[in-house]
Protein backbone atom coordinates (compact mmCIF):
# COMPACT_ATOMS: atom_id res chain seq x y z
CA UNK A 1 0.00 0.00 0.00
CA UNK A 2 1.28 3.35 -1.00
CA UNK A 3 0.76 6.51 1.17
CA UNK A 4 0.89 9.96 -0.27
CA UNK A 5 1.48 12.80 2.36
CA UNK A 6 0.85 16.67 1.40
CA UNK A 7 1.91 18.95 4.05
CA UNK A 8 3.77 22.19 4.47
CA UNK A 9 6.89 20.92 5.87
CA UNK A 10 8.65 17.57 6.19
CA UNK A 11 10.31 18.57 9.59
CA UNK A 12 9.45 18.02 13.25
CA UNK A 13 6.49 16.35 13.71
CA UNK A 14 5.66 15.65 10.57
CA UNK A 15 8.95 13.87 9.61
CA UNK A 16 8.14 11.90 12.99
CA UNK A 17 5.47 10.76 12.14
CA UNK A 18 6.10 10.06 8.60
CA UNK A 19 9.37 8.29 8.84
CA UNK A 20 7.87 5.98 11.58
CA UNK A 21 4.84 5.36 9.02
CA UNK A 22 7.09 3.89 6.48
CA UNK A 23 7.51 1.06 8.23
CA UNK A 24 4.17 0.45 7.49
CA UNK A 25 3.52 1.27 3.82
CA UNK A 26 5.84 0.22 0.23
CA UNK A 27 6.02 3.91 -0.43
CA UNK A 28 5.30 7.23 0.74
CA UNK A 29 5.75 10.59 -1.30
CA UNK A 30 5.85 13.36 0.95
CA UNK A 31 5.02 16.78 -1.19
CA UNK A 32 6.11 19.86 0.86
CA UNK A 33 4.48 23.30 -0.13
CA UNK A 34 7.13 25.93 -0.40
CA UNK A 35 7.52 29.71 -1.37
CA UNK A 36 10.63 29.98 -3.01
CA UNK A 37 10.75 33.71 -1.91
CA UNK A 38 11.20 32.89 1.26
CA UNK A 39 14.59 32.49 -0.05
CA UNK A 40 15.35 36.20 0.32
CA UNK A 41 16.46 36.00 3.67
CA UNK A 42 19.29 34.42 2.99
CA UNK A 43 19.87 38.11 1.38
CA UNK A 44 18.11 40.23 3.60
CA UNK A 45 18.09 40.05 7.00
CA UNK A 46 14.18 39.65 7.17
CA UNK A 47 13.79 36.88 10.14
CA UNK A 48 10.21 36.33 9.69
CA UNK A 49 10.97 34.31 6.19
CA UNK A 50 14.00 32.02 8.04
CA UNK A 51 11.54 29.37 9.11
CA UNK A 52 10.09 28.93 5.27
CA UNK A 53 13.13 28.49 3.62
CA UNK A 54 14.13 25.14 1.67
CA UNK A 55 16.62 23.96 4.46
CA UNK A 56 13.31 24.63 7.26
CA UNK A 57 10.63 22.96 5.25
CA UNK A 58 12.58 19.78 4.94
CA UNK A 59 14.72 18.00 6.80
CA UNK A 60 17.20 15.87 5.20
CA UNK A 61 18.90 13.58 7.55
CA UNK A 62 18.46 10.21 7.79
CA UNK A 63 15.00 9.48 5.62
CA UNK A 64 13.99 6.02 5.12
CA UNK A 65 14.54 4.54 1.62
CA UNK A 66 11.06 4.17 0.90
CA UNK A 67 10.45 7.66 1.79
CA UNK A 68 10.43 10.41 -1.37
CA UNK A 69 10.15 14.08 -0.57
CA UNK A 70 9.46 16.85 -3.34
CA UNK A 71 9.13 20.58 -3.07
CA UNK A 72 5.57 22.04 -4.76
CA UNK A 73 7.02 25.03 -5.48
CA UNK A 74 4.49 28.09 -5.67
CA UNK A 75 5.51 32.00 -5.46
CA UNK A 76 3.09 34.27 -3.93
CA UNK A 77 3.18 36.86 -1.46
CA UNK A 78 2.18 36.46 1.81
CA UNK A 79 -1.70 38.36 2.17
CA UNK A 80 -5.10 37.54 3.22
CA UNK A 81 -6.00 37.88 -0.78
CA UNK A 82 -2.52 35.43 -2.01
CA UNK A 83 -3.28 33.04 0.66
CA UNK A 84 -7.49 32.64 0.20
CA UNK A 85 -6.48 31.69 -3.92
CA UNK A 86 -3.59 29.33 -2.69
CA UNK A 87 -5.82 26.46 -3.00
CA UNK A 88 -6.61 25.98 -6.46
CA UNK A 89 -2.69 26.96 -7.34
CA UNK A 90 -1.22 24.37 -4.72
CA UNK A 91 -4.23 21.77 -5.69
CA UNK A 92 -3.15 22.23 -9.63
CA UNK A 93 0.49 22.16 -8.89
CA UNK A 94 0.32 18.95 -6.84
CA UNK A 95 -1.66 17.22 -9.45
CA UNK A 96 0.90 18.17 -12.21
CA UNK A 97 3.35 16.32 -9.84
CA UNK A 98 1.63 13.40 -9.58
CA UNK A 99 1.10 12.95 -13.31
CA UNK A 100 4.61 13.98 -14.51
CA UNK A 101 6.33 11.36 -11.57
CA UNK A 102 3.57 8.98 -11.99
CA UNK A 103 3.01 8.79 -8.17
CA UNK A 104 0.92 6.05 -6.69
CA UNK A 105 -1.15 6.28 -3.77
CA UNK A 106 -4.15 4.47 -1.69
CA UNK A 107 -4.43 6.99 0.94
CA UNK A 108 -3.99 10.73 1.53
CA UNK A 109 -3.18 12.66 4.29
CA UNK A 110 -2.69 15.83 4.73
CA UNK A 111 -1.14 18.19 7.63
CA UNK A 112 -3.14 21.89 8.56
CA UNK A 113 -6.56 21.85 6.90
CA UNK A 114 -5.29 24.99 4.58
CA UNK A 115 -4.00 24.32 2.27
CA UNK A 116 -3.24 20.94 2.24
CA UNK A 117 -6.11 19.48 3.63
CA UNK A 118 -7.69 21.24 0.66
CA UNK A 119 -5.84 19.63 -1.71
CA UNK A 120 -6.08 16.21 0.00
CA UNK A 121 -10.34 16.28 -0.33
CA UNK A 122 -10.04 17.61 -3.88
CA UNK A 123 -7.51 14.50 -4.73
CA UNK A 124 -9.40 12.41 -2.51
CA UNK A 125 -12.56 13.15 -4.78
CA UNK A 126 -10.50 12.67 -8.30
CA UNK A 127 -8.76 9.75 -7.28
CA UNK A 128 -11.22 7.84 -5.27
CA UNK A 129 -9.02 7.32 -2.45
CA UNK A 130 -9.98 8.25 1.15
CA UNK A 131 -8.43 11.47 2.86
CA UNK A 132 -7.31 12.29 6.33
CA UNK A 133 -6.57 15.72 7.70
CA UNK A 134 -5.06 16.46 10.72
CA UNK A 135 -5.83 19.72 12.43
CA UNK A 136 -2.74 21.36 14.21
CA UNK A 137 -3.54 24.78 14.13
CA UNK A 138 -3.85 26.56 17.97
CA UNK A 139 -6.85 26.84 19.56
CA UNK A 140 -6.80 30.46 18.72
CA UNK A 141 -6.95 30.16 15.00
CA UNK A 142 -8.93 27.43 14.91
CA UNK A 143 -11.69 29.95 16.84
CA UNK A 144 -10.92 32.29 14.40
CA UNK A 145 -11.60 29.58 11.44
CA UNK A 146 -14.47 28.60 12.78
CA UNK A 147 -15.93 32.28 13.30
CA UNK A 148 -15.47 32.97 10.66
CA UNK A 149 -17.23 30.76 8.66
CA UNK A 150 -15.25 30.44 5.91
CA UNK A 151 -16.53 28.03 3.70
CA UNK A 152 -13.43 26.65 1.79
CA UNK A 153 -12.18 25.57 5.52
CA UNK A 154 -15.56 24.29 6.44
CA UNK A 155 -15.83 22.20 3.12
CA UNK A 156 -11.98 21.06 4.20
CA UNK A 157 -13.56 19.53 7.69
CA UNK A 158 -16.97 18.12 5.98
CA UNK A 159 -15.15 16.41 2.61
CA UNK A 160 -12.10 14.71 4.72
CA UNK A 161 -12.99 11.11 5.35
CA UNK A 162 -11.69 11.71 8.70
CA UNK A 163 -10.23 14.39 10.32
CA UNK A 164 -7.38 14.14 13.31
CA UNK A 165 -7.53 16.36 16.07
CA UNK A 166 -3.73 17.15 18.63
CA UNK A 167 -6.09 17.65 21.57
CA UNK A 168 -9.57 16.05 22.90
CA UNK A 169 -11.42 19.54 23.59
CA UNK A 170 -11.67 20.60 20.54
CA UNK A 171 -13.35 17.39 18.84
CA UNK A 172 -16.83 17.93 19.38
CA UNK A 173 -16.45 21.47 18.09
CA UNK A 174 -15.27 19.62 14.72
CA UNK A 175 -17.67 16.94 15.26
CA UNK A 176 -20.17 19.28 14.03
CA UNK A 177 -18.66 19.40 10.16
CA UNK A 178 -17.70 15.54 10.54
CA UNK A 179 -18.84 12.14 12.21
CA UNK A 180 -15.72 10.83 11.86
CA UNK A 181 -13.05 12.87 14.37
CA UNK A 182 -10.12 11.63 16.27
CA UNK A 183 -8.29 12.73 18.71
CA UNK A 184 -4.62 12.09 18.37
CA UNK A 185 -1.43 14.44 19.79
CA UNK A 186 1.78 14.99 18.45
CA UNK A 187 4.74 12.47 19.50
CA UNK A 188 8.41 12.58 19.81
CA UNK A 189 11.30 10.88 18.51
CA UNK A 190 12.93 8.76 20.70
CA UNK A 191 16.32 8.73 18.48
CA UNK A 192 16.15 12.59 18.63
CA UNK A 193 15.60 12.61 21.77
CA UNK A 194 17.84 10.42 23.91
CA UNK A 195 17.97 10.06 27.67
CA UNK A 196 21.13 11.08 28.87
CA UNK A 197 23.27 11.92 32.10
CA UNK A 198 22.30 15.39 33.57
CA UNK A 199 25.55 15.93 34.62
CA UNK A 200 26.96 14.62 31.84
CA UNK A 201 24.65 16.53 29.43
CA UNK A 202 25.79 19.76 31.70
CA UNK A 203 29.28 18.89 31.50
CA UNK A 204 29.39 18.90 27.52
CA UNK A 205 27.16 22.26 27.32
CA UNK A 206 29.72 23.98 30.27
CA UNK A 207 26.86 24.45 32.93
CA UNK A 208 27.66 24.32 36.62
CA UNK A 209 26.17 21.26 38.09
CA UNK A 210 24.72 23.76 40.93
CA UNK A 211 22.97 26.01 38.25
CA UNK A 212 19.54 25.89 38.00
CA UNK A 213 18.81 25.43 34.42
CA UNK A 214 15.42 26.38 32.84
CA UNK A 215 14.91 25.38 29.12
CA UNK A 216 12.57 26.96 26.32
CA UNK A 217 12.53 25.49 22.89
CA UNK A 218 10.34 27.69 19.62
CA UNK A 219 9.96 30.26 17.27
CA UNK A 220 10.81 33.49 18.76
CA UNK A 221 7.43 34.83 17.95
CA UNK A 222 4.70 36.85 19.94
CA UNK A 223 2.36 33.64 20.46
CA UNK A 224 5.02 31.87 22.00
CA UNK A 225 4.88 34.76 24.56
CA UNK A 226 8.73 34.98 25.34
CA UNK A 227 8.54 38.30 26.70
CA UNK A 228 6.39 36.71 29.44
CA UNK A 229 9.25 34.37 30.33
CA UNK A 230 11.61 37.09 30.52
CA UNK A 231 9.87 38.98 32.71
CA UNK A 232 8.68 36.00 34.79
CA UNK A 233 12.60 35.44 35.18
CA UNK A 234 13.26 38.64 36.36
CA UNK A 235 10.65 38.20 39.10
CA UNK A 236 12.44 34.65 40.46
CA UNK A 237 13.73 34.85 43.85
CA UNK A 238 17.19 36.51 43.04
CA UNK A 239 19.16 33.94 45.56
CA UNK A 240 18.51 31.54 43.42
CA UNK A 241 21.61 30.40 41.18
CA UNK A 242 19.82 30.38 37.76
CA UNK A 243 20.20 30.41 33.69
CA UNK A 244 16.78 30.53 31.75
CA UNK A 245 18.36 29.46 27.80
CA UNK A 246 16.03 29.91 25.00
CA UNK A 247 16.33 27.85 21.49
CA UNK A 248 14.86 28.95 18.78
CA UNK A 249 14.79 32.22 15.94
CA UNK A 250 12.27 34.15 14.47
CA UNK A 251 10.92 38.07 14.05
CA UNK A 252 10.80 38.49 17.96
CA UNK A 253 14.71 38.31 18.78
CA UNK A 254 15.59 42.25 18.66
CA UNK A 255 12.53 42.87 20.87
CA UNK A 256 13.68 40.14 23.72
CA UNK A 257 17.63 40.98 23.00
CA UNK A 258 16.34 44.67 24.03
CA UNK A 259 14.25 43.34 26.73
CA UNK A 260 16.66 41.39 28.40
CA UNK A 261 19.30 44.28 28.63
CA UNK A 262 16.79 46.73 29.97
CA UNK A 263 15.71 44.76 33.07
CA UNK A 264 19.89 43.56 33.27
CA UNK A 265 19.19 40.21 32.59
CA UNK A 266 22.13 39.11 30.37
CA UNK A 267 23.64 37.13 32.48
CA UNK A 268 21.01 34.91 33.52
CA UNK A 269 18.88 34.46 30.01
CA UNK A 270 20.66 33.28 27.02
CA UNK A 271 18.97 33.37 23.46
CA UNK A 272 20.23 30.49 21.90
CA UNK A 273 19.32 30.68 18.17
CA UNK A 274 19.24 27.64 15.87
CA UNK A 275 20.36 25.22 17.82
CA UNK A 276 22.17 22.14 16.25
CA UNK A 277 20.61 18.91 15.85
CA UNK A 278 22.70 17.00 17.79
CA UNK A 279 22.60 19.37 20.86
CA UNK A 280 18.87 19.55 21.04
CA UNK A 281 18.73 16.52 23.72
CA UNK A 282 21.86 17.98 25.45
CA UNK A 283 19.81 20.96 26.17
CA UNK A 284 16.57 19.19 27.22
CA UNK A 285 18.49 16.34 29.60
CA UNK A 286 21.03 18.77 31.18
CA UNK A 287 17.64 21.57 32.13
CA UNK A 288 15.78 21.09 35.38
CA UNK A 289 12.49 22.47 34.17
CA UNK A 290 11.37 22.83 30.57
CA UNK A 291 9.12 26.12 30.63
CA UNK A 292 6.93 27.67 27.53
CA UNK A 293 5.00 30.10 28.10
CA UNK A 294 3.05 30.19 24.76
CA UNK A 295 -0.88 32.65 24.30
CA UNK A 296 -1.74 29.50 22.39
CA UNK A 297 -1.31 26.19 21.39
CA UNK A 298 -2.45 23.18 19.43
CA UNK A 299 -0.56 20.28 21.73
CA UNK A 300 2.97 21.29 21.70
CA UNK A 301 5.26 18.94 20.41
CA UNK A 302 8.15 20.13 22.86
CA UNK A 303 5.84 19.12 25.37
CA UNK A 304 6.00 15.93 24.49
CA UNK A 305 9.95 15.70 23.97
CA UNK A 306 10.47 17.29 28.04
CA UNK A 307 8.38 14.33 28.74
CA UNK A 308 10.03 12.22 26.93
CA UNK A 309 13.80 13.43 28.26
CA UNK A 310 12.06 13.10 31.92
CA UNK A 311 11.66 16.60 32.19
CA UNK A 312 8.78 18.61 33.70
CA UNK A 313 7.24 20.46 31.58
CA UNK A 314 6.03 23.75 32.92
CA UNK A 315 4.05 26.30 30.74
CA UNK A 316 0.51 28.19 29.96
CA UNK A 317 -2.79 26.01 30.05
CA UNK A 318 -3.66 26.65 26.87
CA UNK A 319 -4.55 23.79 23.71
CA UNK A 320 -4.59 20.50 25.23
CA UNK A 321 -1.65 20.69 27.51
CA UNK A 322 -3.54 20.42 30.92
CA UNK A 323 -5.35 17.32 29.14
CA UNK A 324 -1.38 15.66 29.19
CA UNK A 325 0.10 17.80 32.30
CA UNK A 326 -0.94 16.38 36.08
CA UNK A 327 -0.17 18.90 38.31
CA UNK A 328 2.44 18.12 40.83
CA UNK A 329 3.30 14.74 39.04
CA UNK A 330 4.18 15.65 35.36
CA UNK A 331 4.61 19.46 35.68
CA UNK A 332 2.67 22.56 36.50
CA UNK A 333 0.58 24.94 34.56
CA UNK A 334 -0.73 28.09 34.72
CA UNK A 335 -3.14 30.56 32.51
CA UNK A 336 -0.95 32.80 29.69
CA UNK A 337 -0.36 35.95 29.78
CA UNK A 338 0.41 35.65 33.65
CA UNK A 339 3.91 36.50 34.61
CA UNK A 340 2.40 36.31 38.45
CA UNK A 341 1.22 33.00 37.59
CA UNK A 342 4.02 32.00 35.41
CA UNK A 343 6.41 33.30 37.94
CA UNK A 344 5.01 30.94 40.91
CA UNK A 345 5.09 27.83 38.65
CA UNK A 346 8.57 28.20 37.88
CA UNK A 347 9.73 28.36 41.37
CA UNK A 348 7.37 25.75 42.38
CA UNK A 349 8.69 23.67 39.56
CA UNK A 350 12.61 24.23 40.31
CA UNK A 351 11.63 23.77 44.20
CA UNK A 352 10.04 20.32 43.63
CA UNK A 353 11.69 17.18 44.16
CA UNK A 354 10.60 15.35 40.70
CA UNK A 355 10.60 11.59 40.13
CA UNK A 356 12.07 11.72 36.34
CA UNK A 357 11.72 7.65 35.98
CA UNK A 358 8.21 8.64 36.43
CA UNK A 359 8.06 10.94 33.72
CA UNK A 360 10.10 9.01 31.43
CA UNK A 361 7.64 6.13 31.93
CA UNK A 362 4.64 8.24 30.79
CA UNK A 363 6.47 10.25 28.38
CA UNK A 364 6.72 6.64 26.26
CA UNK A 365 2.99 6.94 26.02
CA UNK A 366 4.01 9.68 23.43
CA UNK A 367 6.57 8.43 21.22
CA UNK A 368 5.59 8.47 17.24
CA UNK A 369 5.91 4.43 17.50
CA UNK A 370 2.78 5.03 19.68
CA UNK A 371 1.02 7.92 18.14
CA UNK A 372 1.36 5.80 14.37
CA UNK A 373 -0.55 2.83 15.80
CA UNK A 374 -3.43 5.31 16.52
CA UNK A 375 -3.34 7.12 12.72
CA UNK A 376 -2.78 3.21 11.29
CA UNK A 377 -6.65 2.70 12.93
CA UNK A 378 -8.00 5.59 11.55
CA UNK A 379 -6.16 4.73 8.23
CA UNK A 380 -7.73 1.10 8.07
CA UNK A 381 -11.19 2.73 9.00
CA UNK A 382 -10.96 5.15 6.60
CA UNK A 383 -10.07 2.45 4.10
CA UNK A 384 -12.78 -0.28 5.18
CA UNK A 385 -15.38 2.17 4.05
Amino acid sequence: MDLLVVSHSYATFTKGQIDVLSEHFDSITVLVRYNPLAEISEYLPISRFEQFTKDAKVNQADIPENVGVHLSPIVYLPTSRGYRRLGDRHYSKVKDQIVAEDIDFDIVHAHFAWTSGYVATQLSEEYDVPSIVTIHANQDRLSREMDSKDSLVEDVWRDADALIRVNEKDVPKLSKYNQDVHSIPNGYSRSRFRVLDKSEARENLGIDSETQLVFSLGQLIERKGYKYLVEAIDSVDDDRDLICAIGGHGKQKKELENKITSLGLSDKVQLLGYIPEENLDLWMNACDIFVLSSKAEGNPTVMFEALGCGKPYIGSAVGGVDEIITEGIHGYTCEPENIKKLTESIERGLSTDWDREMILEYGKNFTWEKIVDKTLKVYDKAYER
